[in-house]
């Protein structure tokens, strides 16, 4: 059990770090792979994205709609995670900032998450589920629906 709990551990950690790199470049592809094909992005601010392709099409529209913009920082702060049964539940803060255009004035913004994780056959993890919203600070307009 132990080995069990510390290989989910690792594979988290690892969805984790994959998260915070895709997010610092943008890729929408990498994005996408972080979620299962069945995922749920409950949205704060517009519809919600349903599946792991309405997921996509949502970010590649983001992206297109603010091409000039740069994530300088994506900080993950990791409150709790529970392990149970091949879900995990964990929830956090973020901090984060980004510039719209080269040269721009730097924004800053702070936010929670609330994530249902699906462990994969492969022992691999991906989001299923995920809610969230921004405390301080602003998404960038084209982010907004």
């Amino acid at each position: 059990m132990d080995d069990t709990h510390a290989q989910d551990l690792a594979a988290i950690e690892k969805m984790r770090s994959q998260d915070i790199a895709a997010t610092l470049s943008r890729d929408t592809a990498a994005l996408t792979e972080l979620w299962t094909d069945d995922a749920v992005r409950l949205n704060q601010d517009g519809p919600d994205d349903i599946g792991k392709q309405s997921i996509r099409a949502t970010n590649e529209r983001q992206k297109a709609a603010t091409p000039e913009l740069r994530v300088l920082s994506y900080v993950p702060e990791y409150k709790e995670l529970t392990i149970t049964d091949g879900w995990a539940f964990e929830w956090r803060y973020y901090t984060g900032s980004y510039v719209e255009s080269p040269g721009g004035e730097v924004k800053h913004i702070r936010g929670k998450v609330l994530v249902v994780l699906k462990k994969l056959p492969d022992g691999s993890w991906k989001c299923a589920r995920a809610m969230g919203g921004v405390m301080s600070g602003e998404l960038p307009s084209g982010f907004r629906r």
